[in-house]
């Protein structure tokens, strides 16, 4: 999946309120679901990141990178297919651009 999206602010400002809101989502807890293994690494304007969510009997994998340039944001991620099974790849970007936009503030 991949989706790109406008910051409207500096490339340093948008690595900043990027890597500060996956810090905090990485370490909220969720009802029944495991986050595990969380990581995220910076190189330069390019983070990778990986983690597992555990549910019941159902274990998942993510992974994938987000590439800030001066002008928008880039994210691009593996999906496990059981997931679009049961939600669309269009909602999950819907959900993902509506998050994105209230970090930016834009309306």
């Amino acid at each position: 999946m991949r989706l790109t999206l406008p910051h409207q602010t500096t490339q340093q400002e948008a690595i900043k309120k990027i890597d500060t809101y996956l810090s905090e989502m990485m370490k909220q807890k969720f009802p029944g679901i495991t986050v595990i293994d969380p990581e995220k690494t910076w190189e330069n304007n390019i983070m990778r990141f990986s983690f597992g969510v555990s549910k019941m009997f159902l274990d998942l994998e993510f992974s994938g990178l987000v590439i800030v340039t001066d002008q928008e944001v880039i994210g691009e991620a593996e999906v496990p297919g059981i997931v679009t099974t049961f939600v669309s790849e269009e909602k999950i970007k819907s959900v993902i651009k509506q998050r994105f936009n209230e970090l930016f503030n834009i309306k």
